[in-house]
């Protein structure tokens, strides 16, 4: 697609400024559809004979805004839906936002990188959130397994496999999560999926005949909500504090849906704690509603012991337990899995066999073998211990150049999430002038999450710190001090600068263990 843009230098708007409000422009107005694949950096830098950090930087306003976004290699795409409809605001575009128009195709929030180039776009250090560390991956173990499973294949390689995966597999994953995780469960009720946004979609085709409204936490993972919205079903959202969904604001309707992420709740990696665990299942079963439990990140906690699952404290069947293996070994392979209750057994393989003839049966192979020898557990007490020393270097950076802020969310999980003061730019000010600088950090509304009730104040900034290695974690908060500080030098505000704040504080240092 070839883009109608008029840019002048003479402008009092920057370059990237003017590229941001005309695609937008055209966006909105209908000229380019919702969908379409924009040109990359490189290709529109060249057309405009301009800097292609100019175009990046504008891509990365509209990224941020919601009006597009990125899905890696496969380049980058004027989104589904519009934030304009998700806030409610009256345009031409409103119609596609529709049950009976919207395109049922899931928005992959997580997919590759932010850039929208593949990883040549990448800045040179990226806090994405969700991305295993690559050299962390176990290759000479896989590299081995691979090979004999291939040696001795036979013709398995040639057949089609249950669609609901190797049973070798799926008894290997039952055993995990028994010694994990707390859940008692058959390998029957295991179906192998490719990743969680996989196994949502199978849940809710085995619900959507009897279940039409789905409560979600707010803020909540984008992909989620973006994939009920395809699909017709209300979107309801609940709140979240410091300990996860307030379950006393989920209604007393029957025959609901609750989406939710005790174990680390994407965004704000809160924990549902215990007693509001026992409430939701009370709840639902009440109410005849299920619980969709997506455990995204639930391997890796740092501090103090795991709280068991809802699916392990579930004696009615009523939730459904999505699990990966994007996050503990990395996102390429592409294997994840569901958990269904017993009485959704046959229901589930159906289900399944109706989405797909099943995952790689090599790839599965490997796995089942990897998990029988113990391999996985030993890799993650590894990385556990790697991503731990770089959240540990990140929290101790943050305290050091930045003793006004706090942090939250990082008992587990992969990322967590730094809170801003309202004297400080904003996030997504930051965020920009960050990337100029070859730096990512990521705002709320572009680092794969929603609000929907548009509340969230524009301080909030998540950090993914896993595939980040320490060094570069103290070299990039360095440079993000004085980025703030050139910010805050720069702006008109006559709010009291940070200096300013931390004379008058007598270098109080404040807690880091708010929310």
């Amino acid at each position: 697609m070839k883009l109608n843009l008029s840019l002048d230098a003479n402008l009092e708007e920057p370059l990237h400024t003017q590229i941001f409000i005309q695609i937008r422009s055209l966006i909105v107005s209908g000229k380019i559809p919702l969908g379409a694949l924009l040109p990359s950096s490189r290709v529109l830098a060249e057309e405009l004979c301009i800097a292609r950090n100019t175009v990046i930087f504008g891509y990365e306003t509209l990224i941020a805004e919601g009006y597009i976004e990125s899905r890696g290699t496969a380049g980058t795409f004027v989104s589904k839906i519009l934030p304009d409809d998700l806030i409610g605001v009256s345009n031409d575009q409103k119609k596609n936002s529709t049950s009976d128009n919207v395109d049922p195709e899931p928005v992959l929030c997580f997919a590759g990188s932010p850039g929208g180039d593949g990883a040549s776009s990448r800045p040179e250090i990226d806090f994405w959130v969700g991305r295993s560390a690559p050299d962390s991956f176990p290759l000479q173990i896989w590299k081995k397994l691979l090979v004999q499973t291939l040696n001795s294949s036979g013709l398995y390689i040639a057949d089609y496999s249950d669609p609901a995966g190797l049973l070798v597999l799926r008894k290997a994953i039952a055993e995990h999560l028994a010694r994990s995780r707390g859940i008692e469960v058959d390998a029957e009720q295991v179906i192998i999926t490719s990743g969680s946004q996989d196994g949502l979609n199978l849940v809710y085709r085995l619900l959507q005949n009897n279940y039409k409204k789905v409560y979600v936490e707010n803020p909540c993972y984008q992909g989620a909500v973006f994939l009920f919205q395809s699909l017709g079903i209300e979107v309801i959202p609940i709140p979240v504090d410091k300990n996860g969904m307030i379950v006393d604001q989920l209604p007393t309707d029957h025959s609901s849906i609750v989406f939710v992420t005790p174990s680390h709740q994407f965004p704000t990696g809160a924990t549902l704690s215990l007693e509001r665990r026992k409430q939701i299942l009370k709840w639902a079963e009440a109410t005849d509603s299920y619980i969709i439990e997506d455990d995204y990140d639930g391997d890796f906690r740092y501090d103090g012991p795991p709280l068991t699952s809802l699916s392990g404290l579930d004696n009615s069947q009523r939730v459904f337990y999505l699990g990966t293996f994007s996050k503990s070994l990395g996102a390429g392979l592409r294997l994840g899995y569901t958990v269904a209750p017993k009485p959704f057994n046959a229901q589930a393989r159906q289900t399944k066999a109706f989405m797909n003839n099943g995952q790689p049966w090599l790839e599965q192979v490997v796995l089942s073998k990897f998990l029988e020898m113990g391999e996985f557990d030993r890799h993650l007490r590894r990385v556990r211990k790697l991503y731990k020393r770089r959240r540990d270097r990140l929290i101790s950076c943050i305290e050091k150049h930045f003793p006004e802020t706090s942090v939250s969310g990082f008992d587990c999980g992969l990322h967590l999430v730094w809170h801003i003061p309202d004297d400080f730019p904003t996030a997504t000010e930051i965020q920009m002038k960050a990337r100029n600088k070859n730096i990512g950090i990521y705002s709320l509304k572009s680092g794969a999450a929603i609000d929907l009730n548009n509340s969230t104040a524009d301080n909030i900034i998540l950090l993914g710190y896993s595939s980040v290695p320490s060094d570069d974690i103290s070299k990039a908060m360095k440079i993000l001090q004085e980025t703030i500080n050139e910010l805050l030098l720069n702006s008109s505000s006559k709010k009291p600068n940070r200096q300013s704040r931390l004379n008058n504080q007598k270098h109080e240092q404040h807690s880091l263990h708010e929310v």
